[in-house]
């Protein structure tokens, strides 16, 4: 692929509705408020609320391209004073575009206003919602902020949700594979999670990674632990330090941090914020009554226990403690997810051994896998035994390396494969002896009513086929 200096949040800005990911509901309420307006029923203004990389502009852009409408945007930011939002956004509210196209009119995060320095903003826009003729779409990262709240009372609230790192995911390898570029699923998965639910992060940190393909999960984790250490170490200190429920609650809100990301922060980080013995042990015994109920939910698919999950995992362990703990906390990121792929390679080793013996023994790769795995790996042991099992198992030489706990480039692995060659050779040569004697044992062949090739000759009449009796039935 050919890369060039364009961002892809602009070159893969979602267009229609195929391409938007994540918050199918507030999708289709938008949808119905902008067909109530397309037949002449006019609605009171949406107001698109959600953290940063949720879509909320994308919609705005979709619904304007659905709708056939022309889309007057601006940012609030920009409108610095009262004068300047009338002359826009009032003029664009009241009139039709020069096409005579409807106008969708899209004042993008009024939540920038600055409060005093921003001279009668906020009222401006009160005055242009409710003179407007046109539709109208605020958007706003925090609609609950106070000085914006009489925006909010005359709008339409649509709260926006993080998307699903599972979504976020399956889009970018979309995009990676419409590109021609390689990459470990692992490492898309863990860049997804890094996200926090912003798909605008996710493509500018997929976009940095691209220059050095493949796409691996060690440089996701570097460039995850660059750009998000700071506000993960931040929750962190929060949350372990915090005296209440509520206030704990109130922070894992606020955050920008998935939940599932989360946890295993603070599984990591137990030992390191509990210096004393017990409270770890105390942390680490509530710590493991949450993961209880993700097996639950594992089990029943009831998601309602992840309530009690989540509290578990964040208030029952900070507030576990006997005392408290002051001063500055080495937090580590989690080691499981880089563990998880280092060991990738064995573990599907040990899949591929698990299916080929359940294969044989008739059990499922999972029964496999637990009981007669070990035990193979200590026939693999066995000089005498070892090519007589690779042979049988049909074992390539990364398999007979695994059981051997060697590499499989080394001489040994090499010389048991080339004896399991010559057994399997053998067994071949037997049962076609067999079957050649089988053959010649049977009565056609002592009744010689199959004839030698030799005894055919081209003087040999062909025997003369009897044609079909009355009543009887004609094949050919």
């Amino acid at each position: 692929m050919a890369h060039n200096s364009n961002l892809w949040t602009d070159t893969f800005f979602p267009l229609t509705l195929q391409e938007f990911i994540g918050n199918s509901e507030a999708v289709q309420t938008s949808l119905n408020w902008a067909e109530s307006w397309k037949n002449g029923k006019p609605q009171k203004p949406l107001f698109l609320a959600g953290a940063t990389g949720t879509g909320k502009t994308a919609l705005a852009h979709i619904i304007a391209n659905v709708m056939g409408w022309e889309l007057f945007e601006m940012n609030a930011s920009d409108l610095r004073n009262k004068d300047s939002i009338e002359h826009f956004a009032g003029t664009a509210s009241q009139n039709a575009s020069f096409s005579g196209k409807p106008r969708l009119v899209l004042i993008d995060e009024v939540d920038g206003l600055q409060g005093r320095q921003d001279r009668g903003g906020v009222g401006a826009i009160s005055q242009v919602i409710k003179t407007a003729q046109n539709p109208i779409v605020l958007t706003a990262n925090d609609p609950y902020d106070q000085k914006i709240k009489n925006l909010r009372f005359l709008c339409n609230l649509i709260e926006f949700k993080k998307i699903n790192y599972l979504s976020i995911a399956k889009r970018l390898r979309e995009l990676l594979d419409s590109q021609n570029i390689q990459y470990d699923p692992e490492a898309i998965k863990l860049l997804a999670q890094n996200s926090h639910g912003d798909f605008r992060s996710a493509l500018l940190d997929t976009q940095s990674l691209i220059y050095t393909p493949p796409l691996t999960i060690e440089a996701v984790t570097t460039l995850g632990e660059r750009d998000r250490q700071e506000k993960v170490f931040k929750v962190l200190g929060d949350i372990f330090k915090g005296t209440n429920v509520h206030d704990i609650n109130k922070i894992l809100r606020k955050s920008e941090i998935s939940t599932d990301l989360l946890t295993r922060w603070i599984e990591e980080n137990i030992p390191r914020h509990f210096t004393a013995p017990e409270d770890t042990a105390a942390a680490f015994d509530i710590f493991s009554r949450s993961d209880i109920f993700n097996g639950r939910i594992f089990r029943r698919q009831h998601y309602g226990f992840l309530r009690y999950s989540s509290l578990l995992a964040t208030s029952g362990v900070a507030l576990s403690r006997s005392q408290d703990y002051h001063g500055w906390i080495n937090y580590q990121f989690p080691k499981l997810l880089s563990k998880l792929s280092s060991s990738k390679p064995q573990r599907e080793i040990k899949k591929s051994l698990a299916l080929k013996i359940g294969k044989i023994t008739h059990t499922s790769a999972r029964e496999a896998m637990s009981s007669d795995l070990p035990y193979l790996m200590v026939v693999a042991e066995n000089k005498k035994l070892v090519a007589s099992l690779t042979a049988t198992l049909n074992l390539n030489e990364k398999e007979l390396a695994f059981l051997l706990n060697t590499k499989p480039e080394t001489k040994k692995v090499q010389k048991i494969l080339e004896e399991a060659n010559e057994i399997n050779a053998a067994r071949m040569n037997k049962k076609r002896k067999q079957f050649t004697e089988a053959l010649e044992d049977t009565p056609i062949a002592k009744d010689n009513l199959l004839p030698d090739e030799s005894a055919v000759t081209e003087q040999s009449p062909a025997p003369e086929m009897p044609f079909p009796q009355e009543g009887q039935t004609k094949l050919f």
